[in-house]
């Protein structure tokens, strides 16, 4: 009788870890307000992928990975977090979210703060990109990464200001939203959100160097209308094992709406955070 781990067979994990013609999975390596949800919800709105969203989320719901992890450790009878154990963990959780989602390919979010965690115990602090343990295993696995970048970094904090005043995801009327809203952006609360971003965008690009599942994409030009641009959803499908004639059926029609079109009209000092931005950009090319 072949062994199991938290309600899979050892064959079936695996079978989960390897790929022939197509990646075994899509992972969305992104920040918070970079378009993850819109390329989330317009992937699950076609046939051929689902997206399970923020896995790694703690809180009640979605994928509960509190809860697979619990029952990974007692099926195991203990944790010593070394590399082994980690990688055999990721394994079968990811095992579990392909058999909810099949027959269509599984698709997730792993977000910039997400790269620290899920270390083995032996890992030194501020390791090099070649280093963190979340990118070898996704190569190892032979996922499909899409890099999803938000290039204007000021758009993104005032978004992200914005929607924590309005709401998280906007679904309604442009206007009724954004009637009667000013916003001031700090300084210092900008530098703290931007400066890491643009780190950790760099340190993806040099982690993933040279992987040949790796799938750079920018928004807004990944946004066509509520679906994915045509010439980014080319490129995600050849990045998934589809052919030109799939496109169409792996994406739809997206429910999510930009937080504000025009950001300049809502924050008051928008001006003074893109140049901010545009420092710390050549602030992190020159380090």
């Amino acid at each position: 009788m072949a062994a199991s781990v938290a309600g899979l067979t050892l064959p079936a994990i695996r079978e989960a870890t390897l790929s022939d013609d197509r990646p075994p999975f899509l992972v969305t390596i992104a920040t918070q307000r970079s378009g993850t949800k819109f390329l989330g919800t317009s992937l699950s709105a076609g046939t051929l992928a689902r997206s399970l969203g923020e896995v790694f989320q703690p809180g009640p719901g979605g994928a509960d990975f509190r809860g697979f992890f619990g029952e990974f450790v007692a099926a195991r009878g203990g944790f010593g977090f070394e590399a082994e154990e980690m990688g055999a963990c990721l394994d079968a959780f990811v095992a579990r979210l392909r058999e909810r989602v099949a027959p269509a390919m599984l698709h997730f979010d792993l977000m910039y703060n997400n790269l620290g965690s899920l270390a083995p115990i032996w890992t030194m602090p501020n390791a090099a990109p070649g280093a963190n343990f979340l990118a070898n295993w996704l190569k190892s696995r032979r996922a499909g990464v899409i890099h999803l970048v938000r290039t204007d970094l000021a758009e993104c904090f005032a978004s992200h200001v914005i929607a924590e005043t309005r709401g998280v995801y906007h679904t309604g009327n442009d206007a009724d939203a954004a009637r009667d809203m000013q916003v001031t952006l700090g300084a210092e609360q900008a530098l703290a959100y931007m400066l890491p971003i643009l780190r950790t965008r760099r340190f993806v690009q040099r982690a993933f160097g040279g992987y040949s599942r790796f799938l750079e994409v920018t928004y807004p030009e990944i946004v066509g209308g509520q679906s994915v641009a045509l010439p980014q959803a080319e490129r995600i499908a050849r990045l998934a094992g589809f052919g030109p004639a799939d496109v169409a059926a792996l994406f739809g029609s997206s429910p999510l709406r930009q937080t504000a079109k025009d950001k300049r009209a809502l924050v008051t000092n928008f001006d003074d955070i893109d140049r901010m931005a545009q420092s710390l950009q050549r602030y992190v090319n020159d380090a």
